[in-house]
């Protein structure tokens, strides 16, 4: 008992010294005479037995928490979330720059990078700085959207090519026509063929997600029609993936508006080893857990607000499914 009151003591001198004097392990071992080897047992003993807290005060550390949560909920190949500062003002700026960070560190020389187009991908290029990554190479994975300068996949894959000195290759064509007899007129073009199979080999994706209904960017800019609108709608749709609109459960809504465009097929990106999808705000939570439950994307970029409300819809759906399952059965 002696001997316990003793170590406990010394455990809390040495846990104060080190942690809150800024001691060094060694200049402690000095100070009290003992070995340093000592001193690390003994702080480690401090912490297992709770008579020291280490707390980490971050806005960066319940994001950790959240990611962690995202790609084990969503069998993700990873996450990044990003803290909530000034309200969700800021959410795309902090996304875009978040993006541009991810990037830098998963893009190698001589990459091959698939983009698509969105309000919050065209921040990304704002803030992409990357460090000894050449013979970047960049393919947009949709057609051109003439009546926005800024959206364009074009302006956005120029910028983050001209950012390396690399090389962008686009679609070249609309990104959605009047007919699908015109759709497929361009798609037969031996420069959009070649664009799209290059699209086929990417080493990594990026998409942005949109959400439906009015306050989509498409009806915004008019490339859909209210009876569009109405159809996808009715069908369940929550948000759009490179034009392409899917319900809640991630399945590809049936309309006319999927025959006129000049576009990647967004089923395709369910077979590709990183498909990174980059969206945040409260608005498209549902457009979001639809491309998750899809399998569009493997990787999530979002902000701290909407990573909370997508687990936590998550988890009210599993339970609603769980006790639909037991009423099927006879549970109670």
């Amino acid at each position: 008992m002696v001997k316990d009151n003793f170590e406990t003591e010394l455990m809390s001198r040495l846990g104060w010294l080190y942690y809150k004097q800024n001691m060094t392990q060694t200049q402690i071992a000095k100070q009290l005479g003992i070995s340093r080897i000592k001193v690390l047992n003994l702080l480690k003993r401090a912490r297992e037995e709770g008579l020291v807290h280490i707390s980490i005060v971050s806005p960066w550390y319940n994001c950790l928490f959240l990611e962690r949560n995202l790609i084990s909920v969503f069998g993700l190949k990873d996450a990044m979330v990003v803290p909530v500062v000034d309200g969700e003002s800021n959410v795309r700026e902090s996304l875009g720059k978040a993006a541009a960070l991810y990037l830098e560190r998963i893009l190698k020389r001589g990459s091959l990078f698939a983009v698509g187009w969105g309000v919050t991908i065209s921040e990304v290029p704002k803030f992409f700085n990357p460090y000894g990554i050449q013979d970047l190479r960049i393919v947009t994975l949709l057609g051109g959207l003439a009546s926005s300068y800024f959206l364009n996949p074009y302006d956005i894959g120029a910028r983050l090519a001209s950012a390396v000195g690399g090389v962008c290759y686009n679609i070249h064509a609309p990104a959605i026509v009047e007919s699908e007899e015109l759709s497929n007129s361009f798609k037969s073009d031996v420069t959009v063929r070649q664009a799209l199979e290059m699209a086929e080999q990417a080493d990594h994706y990026m998409v942005g997600i949109g959400v439906a209904g009015e306050d989509s960017t498409l009806v915004k800019m008019k490339y859909i029609s209210s009876a569009e609108t109405e159809i996808i709608r009715k069908q369940g749709g929550v948000g759009d993936i490179l034009a392409q609109y899917f319900d809640g459960e991630g399945r590809k809504v049936n309309c006319t508006l999927h025959k006129r465009i000049v576009a990647f097929p967004i089923e395709n990106l369910r077979e590709k080893e990183s498909t990174i999808g980059l969206a945040g705000g409260k608005i498209k939570v549902k457009a979001i857990l639809g491309a998750l439950h899809g399998r569009f994307i493997n990787t999530l970029i979002t902000d701290e607000n909407t990573a909370k409300a997508l687990l936590e819809l998550e988890g009210s759906r599993s339970r609603l499914s769980s006790e639909n399952r037991l009423e099927r059965g006879g549970g109670v």
